[in-house]
């Protein structure tokens, strides 16, 4: 995947019952926090740069402040900042591409599970209207028994969070399922 380095576009908020992006940081272990900071880092180094530098623009801080720091204290510091709301846009932005780049295959599991058209990047036109109660909970199911609670954790509430509407069988599961629930992501790092 090839990027310019993120925008300061917020993008579209999540909404609802599901997490917000900050929030989603805010759950999310250090180790879990990292693996998603790193995996920029390591496949999108100028948005990496990009969102530690405006990250600490926005705090009044001198970028320089935050390049230097050794790779972990960077990314436990840019976690820390990716909780607060005024940082959603960027927080928002860094999980979605995340997602995309390092989970295409739930992501398109997920998609195909539910008769969902995409291009097969896992982008789609609009969401659709919510399918059927029980296909949405074995598509959920799925994607736990063949992925990292973690990952599905993330897509979930992101997925859940683009649609106004939203899908209630959806942020039903993510307010009740178990293996979604914030616990179980702190007990799965």
């Amino acid at each position: 995947m090839t990027s310019t380095g993120l925008t300061a576009l917020a993008p579209t908020p999540i909404s609802g019952d599901s997490m917000t992006a900050p929030e989603i940081f805010g759950v999310l272990s250090a180790s879990q926090g990292a693996e998603i900071l790193n995996w920029l880092a390591n496949h999108d180094r100028p948005a990496y740069r990009n969102c530690a530098s405006m990250l600490a623009t926005r705090r009044k801080l001198r970028p320089v402040f935050v390049e230097r720091k050794p790779r972990d204290e960077k990314n436990q510091w840019m976690q820390d900042a990716l909780t607060r709301p005024a940082n959603a846009d960027l927080a928002l932005e860094i999980l979605q591409v995340w997602t995309l780049g390092n989970n295409l295959a739930m992501v398109s599991e997920f998609l195909d599970a539910l008769a969902i058209s995409h291009d097969g990047k896992g982008l789609i036109d609009q969401i659709p209207s919510e399918p059927p109660a029980e296909k949405v909970k074995s598509a959920v199911e799925s994607l736990l028994a063949n992925h990292g609670v973690f990952h599905v954790f993330v897509y979930l509430h992101l997925f859940a969070g683009m649609d106004e509407e939203g899908w209630l069988t959806l942020k039903d599961l993510l307010a009740t399922h178990p293996a979604l629930a914030p616990i179980t992501l702190a007990k799965a790092a």
